[in-house]
């Protein structure tokens, strides 16, 4: 991996330096009238001996230097708790203006990007502050004028890059110890210490791709020729190499980032009558059983053609007539396996709101539920008959594949699975980042599972020694 440095957190650190600067104390009144006001300043680094040495200028009979601030970290710990889909890729089309020979920005468009995101890692980030003062007053007055900004928190910002929403979080005060002085108070040094501690949830992000989008100009040639066919130069690969193959006997299986060759008996496999294996019940089918272990990809990458990663695509056909396409790329780890990196926009559009959870609600505890918390529940829940409302879920009356809404006073099914619209439904799962697609009888994974032959194609480059394109010729 390449180097690379953003320094994000150092960023946050400078923002929370930033908070605690331009804080000042009175001194009594000059000979004016007005009063007197001293700057505080802030440091960063805890006050270790070594430092209150530097503050003394190695001296024990020089003063030490009050009020001040020592800002610093005490944790960095990943949050599970805010964790996302690792895989998820956020994929946006940018336009900028358009500069003229001056400089200056125009109202034409200019140069347009696509930038492509990974999902970031979620931190807390764990810091302090050191109060030093030398009187009680001292003290009081800078410790009132940084408690009133948090209640509870104190928004801030790294960056002001406007598509960067990680650049956003937020300072949260958890602690408040008033003084640190031993018993009795000021045997050793006339310095007090009040220390504040505060916890900032961050986004470490990696870096990002970007790609500038180039633009057709001129169309020099044709694809049909004078008969009104395609012109034998874009079959033979004398124009263009590409090939785009239905490998059949063959199924495929798409699970996470990772496509496997499957091998096949012939048998289709079948969930809810769609032709499609999903594993949405488990242990009700088994890829492996039907279709045999998984298969090295150069079975067929020999025979028809190469993968160029990032270029190389495979399709894979839904139910209702689209495509999901992604790029792919192999890997020396397992020859079994390609990677898949899909195409954001391809991907179903919800028609239902997301869910926080699929949950089991006879053993699933929700807390203190929010307003618009939602669950997507795999057992029955309530039950008319029952005198004595349930301690979780009050009156709530479902069923498996039911979505259930919390109202601010009680739980609500918000989808009925047994009485659905003749609309095609999905929803994504926001703990596991995996969309769901409601088939009339049960939920299955959106795009995830097996394809059976016919239902992908891979798109491969066909210049390879072993490559015959009159074979293809006949394809449409």
């Amino acid at each position: 991996m390449l180097h690379f440095y953003e320094g994000q957190i150092r960023k946050f650190i400078t923002q929370f330096v930033r908070i605690l600067s331009n804080f000042s104390v009175e001194t009594g009144k000059g000979s004016d009238g007005q009063i007197n006001l001293r700057a505080v300043p802030v440091v960063y680094g805890d006050p270790t001996r070594q430092v209150a040495n530097i503050i003394r200028n190695n001296s024990e009979n020089a003063l030490q230097y009050a009020p001040r601030i020592a800002a610093y970290v005490n944790a960095l710990t990943y949050d599970r708790e805010r964790m996302q889909n690792p895989y998820h890729v956020e994929k946006q089309h940018l336009k900028q203006r358009d500069v003229d020979a001056d400089g200056n920005y125009t109202n034409k468009l200019g140069a347009g990007y696509t930038i492509e995101k990974v999902m970031p890692s979620p931190f807390t980030l764990s810091v302090s502050c050191d109060i030093w003062t030398t009187s009680t007053d001292q003290k009081l007055q800078v410790m009132e004028q940084i408690l009133y900004l948090f209640n509870p928190d104190f928004e801030i910002q790294k960056t002001d890059n406007y598509i960067d929403w990680t650049s956003l979080s937020y300072v949260e005060l958890t602690g408040v110890t008033f003084s640190s002085r031993t018993i009795p108070v000021g045997a050793d040094s006339e310095i007090d210490v009040a220390t504040l501690t505060f916890e900032m949830p961050i986004w470490l992000s990696p870096p990002v791709k970007v790609k500038k989008l180039g633009v057709v100009e001129k169309i020099i040639m044709s694809i049909y020729d004078d008969d009104g066919g395609i012109t034998k130069g874009l079959i033979d690969g004398s124009l263009m190499t590409r090939s785009f193959i239905s490998p059949s006997n063959y199924g495929l299986l798409l699970v996470g980032n990772q496509l496997r060759l499957l091998g096949t008996t012939g048998v289709n496999v079948t969930s809810g009558g769609d032709g499609y294996y999903t594993g949405a019940t488990a242990g009700q089918y088994d890829p492996f059983d039907t279709f045999g272990p998984p298969l090295n990809w150069k079975t067929i990458l020999d025979k028809y053609g190469k993968v160029i990663n990032g270029t190389s695509q495979v399709k894979l056909l839904q139910e209702n007539g689209n495509e999901v396409v992604g790029t792919i790329a192999t890997t020396n780890l397992d020859d079994t396996i390609l990677l898949f990196n899909i195409d954001t926009d391809t991907i179903p559009n919800n028609s239902l709101t997301a869910v926080k959870k699929i949950i089991n609600p006879a053993t699933f505890d929700p807390g203190t539920p929010a307003t618009g918390d939602r669950y997507l529940i795999i057992n029955d829940v309530g039950d008319s008959t029952a005198s004595v409302q349930s301690a979780t879920w009050g009156t709530l009356i479902a069923n498996v594949g039911d979505i259930i809404e919390y109202d601010g006073a009680k739980w609500v099914k918000k989808f009925d699975a047994s009485n659905p619209d003749s609309t095609q439904h999905y929803v994504t799962n926001t703990h596991t980042g995996i969309q769901f697609r409601f088939n009339g009888t049960e939920w299955v994974k959106s795009y995830e599972g097996v394809y059976t032959q016919g239902k992908w194609t891979i798109i491969l480059d066909g210049n390879n020694v072993n490559y015959d394109p009159s074979l293809d010729a006949t394809t449409p």
